[in-house]
């Protein structure tokens, strides 16, 4: 099977998902609203943080500090990300013969590790020093998009998985 050394569904087992969904249009709308709007959700806050820490800015040196890394260390996580996955360029699921997203996409490969995961893993550690419960708001956000990525067919697990620890980690040591 292509896609199990990362996690992946068989189409015969991503069918049993796709056919609750079909049975259920309201689930299914959700679904892809929520595919649509939850990333928002991690942008948005990332533009209020960087206005909340460009307020501060003059305040002291150490406020500059933390706006320069809120700017530059989820860039570099995002640029990082896109090319690792232009490197490995790890096909979709949906790449599988039988295989049909619920969340129709057009992408063929740059799957691994999910950019999605990574920016909003980044984004939630550089709130970390500023509002610790928004953080950990924005890390569910984040969980949540994991889970809605492969329930949509468009990532397997070990996408979103590793994406999540690049974000993760990537903040935990440059934030």
């Amino acid at each position: 099977m292509m896609q199990s050394s990362r996690l992946g569904m068989s189409p015969a087992q991503y069918q049993k998902i796709r056919a609750w969904f079909e049975a259920r249009p309201a689930a299914l709308r959700a679904l892809r609203a929520l595919d649509r709007g939850l990333p928002w959700v991690t942008a948005a806050s990332y533009g209020v943080l960087l206005a909340v820490l460009g307020m501060r800015w003059a305040a002291t040196d150490q406020d500059m500090q933390q706006l320069a890394r809120a700017v530059l260390v989820p860039a570099a996580a995002f640029l990082g990300c896109g090319w690792l996955r232009r490197v490995l360029d790890c096909p979709r699921p949906y790449q599988q013969p039988g295989f049909e997203a619920l969340v129709p996409k057009k992408t063929r490969g740059r799957s691994f590790p999910s950019r999605h995961a990574v920016s909003g893993a980044v984004i939630a550690m550089a709130w970390l020093p500023v509002c610790p419960l928004w953080a950990a708001v924005l890390a569910a956000v984040d969980a949540a998009i994991c889970a809605e990525r492969v329930v949509a067919g468009v990532h397997t697990a070990g996408d979103v998985l590793a994406g999540a620890a690049l974000g993760f980690a990537v903040g935990c040591l440059c934030l």
